[in-house]
């Protein structure tokens, strides 16, 4: 990374476009960090374009040595090559996630299988690898009922321990949650907290790449 060049990744996971919270609240993130960090580049990954599930072929082809693999083992592992390569490039990740029964999306879990193939089937959390650079992550979470933080919230811890195991060190989360019963005032708390966390990863960015 240079002072000239960050990477941010948006990934976005709710399956509406119009009226999506988390997709607008995207957008704020997205284009706030770009003003501060205005030679960065930014990849946008949106998963109702569709993500490959964990198969049978899919396994056989990930565990079987490189060199040994079909054209088809290859076609099979193209997405996850092509998810993880995003991944792992950018400095930054925007993860766009509204809460689906308490829990993540069905396609931002298919992201996560394919990102963490090589521990989709026996991952530990003992074996998580030493990040290889400062990294940050920015998770917009939204739901209309649904806490963070509370008994019911299975998406947020989930998605703080993931972004680690896949070496992001920096987390920050947007809470966007309980839309339904106050929306102006959680959407007004949202943007104040995504223009300090903007602010606040975009001067590490800076300091870093100037080391």
């Amino acid at each position: 990374m240079s002072v000239n060049h960050q990477t941010i990744l948006r990934v976005d996971s709710s399956m509406r476009h119009g009226g999506s919270i988390s997709r607008l609240l995207a957008d704020a993130t997205v284009s706030e960090l770009h003003k501060n960090l205005p030679n960065s580049t930014v990849l946008l990954r949106d998963l109702t374009a569709g993500v490959g599930h964990v198969s049978s072929a899919w396994r056989e082809a990930r565990i079987e040595a490189p060199k040994s693999r079909s054209a088809e083992d290859r076609a099979l592992l193209a997405q996850s090559e092509a998810l993880g390569a995003e991944a792992e490039s950018a400095d930054i990740i925007v993860l766009a996630v509204p809460i689906y029964n308490f829990s993540i999306p069905a396609a931002l879990k298919a992201w996560v299988d394919m990102v963490c193939r090589k521990n989709v089937d026996g991952a530990t959390a003992q074996t998580k690898p030493s990040p290889k650079k400062p990294k940050h992550a920015i998770i917009l979470l939204t739901s209309n009922h649904t806490l963070a933080g509370a008994n019911d919230d299975f998406a947020s811890e989930f998605l703080k321990f993931i972004l680690i195991f896949i070496g992001f060190t920096e987390i920050n989360v947007v809470d966007a949650t309980g839309l339904a019963n106050d929306k102006a005032s959680v959407l007004a708390n949202a943007h104040d907290k995504i223009l300090s966390i903007c602010q606040t990863v975009a001067s590490h960015e800076i300091y870093a790449a100037a080391e």
